[in-house]
């Protein structure tokens, strides 16, 4: 998808680093040339990096580097839900701290770090990624030269920690014409607010004003995914919240979530997820069981 340019806000220093408080993160399609180092305080909803689209719920960790197409969106909420989404948000460049300060023989780990960055890298499930988390938490509202420090400590533990995920197989160029920009928001939204039922791919090509074959082409294009293939991520991530956080049958998250039969569903959760949903609830339900005990 088309993704829009974001002007960073202005920083009060070297680097930008502030607490993301809103009801609802929207979807928001776009890139910006600087790094940007995302901790996940409390949220639940879908991260979609360049070609990977996955769930992200608190704890979540991640390092993008510059130009990469991302968004997250969080859960609808729930009837009646006061809840805030907190995410902690550091953006930075590559001359952040001087032009060569990466290029220093002290700073090479963090420097291959920031290159594999390119393609987005997570830390979420590491060991350094839990124990920066607090400190990640604290930078917003730490002394100048204090937030200078610890965030340079919190680079260079992460770039220690070997078990980072690698987030995207492709690295999508940000193309950003208005016209374009503003028809893929069209399409995501549609696809956004009816993916749990059946999508009239004909009336979403009117909307747009494409042809529909023009539409299949223009999405795959700008994606590097179908439409079919992204709304069923999309039904997919919701099943797999929904196991997490509800008690509904496995039933009737299926018909929840836009599948129309049972074997079906569970053969996307399978293909996407590496296990059937019934087996990802057993393991949840085993680990709340042996937490307990």
């Amino acid at each position: 998808m088309l993704a829009r340019f974001e002007k960073v806000r202005e920083a009060f220093g070297s680097f930008t680093a502030y607490e993301r408080v809103e009801r609802v993160f929207p979807f928001d399609w776009h890139y910006h040339p600087e790094f940007e180092l995302t901790f996940i305080v409390d949220s639940e909803g879908q991260r979609v990096v360049a070609d990977s689209f996955c769930e992200y719920g608190p704890g979540d960790l991640v390092l993008l580097g510059p130009n990469l197409p991302h968004s997250y969106r969080s859960l609808p909420p729930t009837s009646g839900a006061s809840r805030e989404h907190r995410a902690i948000v550091i953006q930075f460049r590559q001359d952040s701290f001087g032009e060569q300060f990466f290029e220093l023989p002290e700073m090479r780990s963090v420097a291959s770090m920031l290159e594999q960055s390119r393609m987005g890298l997570a830390f979420g499930a590491t060991r350094a990624g839990k124990n920066v988390a607090d400190r990640l938490v604290e930078i917003p509202s730490l002394p100048a030269a204090r937030r200078v420090s610890a965030f340079i400590a919190v680079l260079v533990e992460l770039a220690e920690e070997s078990d980072a995920k690698v987030i995207s197989t492709a690295s999508l160029r940000p193309l950003c014409r208005i016209a374009d920009r503003r028809r893929i928001d069209q399409i995501c939204t549609y696809l956004h607010q009816r993916f749990d039922r059946e999508v009239d791919f004909i009336e979403l090509a009117k909307t747009v004003h494409m042809s529909q074959a023009c539409l299949c082409r223009f999405f795959r294009r700008a994606t590097g995914r179908t439409m079919t293939t992204y709304i069923n991520q999309l039904r997919i991530g919701m099943a797999a919240q929904l196991l997490v956080n509800s008690d509904l049958s496995v039933l009737e998250i299926a018909f929840r979530v836009g599948f129309g039969n049972y074997s079906n569903f569970s053969r996307h959760f399978r293909r996407m997820k590496g296990v059937t949903p019934l087996s990802l609830r057993q393991e949840l339900s085993d680990e709340k069981k042996s937490l307990s005990a």
